[in-house]
């Protein structure tokens, strides 16, 4: 392990386990995932379950197993589907308070809808009247899985504008091509907004060009202050 890493506490953000057919992970079991992480000097993780994406019951139970199993080392996501959204904002409302759970998981393109989507109101008002963390899945729509186009980052713009007490992570950044470097944008627009750079393509200096040109938009904004 690089020197390097033992300076800083890590914590992973973004953390996917349980079982999905499709899905290739770097290790087969969610044991040995936790066993990478801790190796890599991960001090703790957030997890959403593959199954509460799909289900409502059966997933809020085994996010419940492996939060359990892992306490004190994990922390769990709720996710809120908008197919049904009055059971599982129902799961939200009894369930967010506990301290196994720090924020909610959104899925557009899994889910296949827009996140400004009626189906959704009730959810971000929910989230903003308690100032909850929201994960959501984001990715370049100019791809072939055409689902994509629903978790485009732009789309959440008027949803961080009208929902001020949210704190909203886009996962992956935007995920593909132009649109890594397209999100600082939003960045720049919204003090509630928040990125992750998960996903399977990595770009050299990518985390180093998104400080540099924070920072230095920052820096502008303190001199027009002066």
């Amino acid at each position: 392990m690089d020197e390097k890493i033992k300076e800083y506490e890590i914590i992973d953000a973004h953390l996917h386990l349980g079982d999905l057919g499709y899905f290739n992970t770097l290790r087969d079991t969610d044991n040995q995932i936790i066993e990478v992480l801790k190796k890599t000097n991960v001090k703790k993780a957030i997890f959403s379950h593959h199954g509460a994406l799909s289900t409502i019951n059966l997933g809020f139970k085994k996010t419940v197993e492996i939060a359990e199993k892992y306490k004190g080392f994990l922390f769990a996501y709720l996710v809120f589907n908008p197919n049904f959204s009055n059971e599982t904002l129902k799961f939200l409302e009894d369930n967010i308070e506990k301290n196994e759970f720090v924020g909610i998981k959104i899925h557009p393109s899994w889910h296949e809808v827009y996140p400004y989507d009626e189906k959704y109101n009730k959810f971000w008002e929910f989230a903003d009247k308690n100032n909850l963390i929201v994960l959501t899945h984001s990715w370049n729509p100019n791809v072939a899985n055409k689902n994509q186009k629903y978790s485009d980052p732009f789309l959440f713009e008027d949803i961080l504008k009208k929902y001020k007490g949210i704190r909203l992570i886009l996962a992956h950044s935007g995920g593909r091509g132009d649109y890594l470097y397209k999100t600082i944008s939003l960045l720049k627009k919204f003090d509630n907004l928040y990125v992750d750079f998960a996903g399977d393509i990595f770009v050299p200096n990518l985390l180093e060009d998104y400080v540099r040109e924070i920072a230095e938009y920052l820096q502008c904004i303190r001199k027009n202050l002066d």
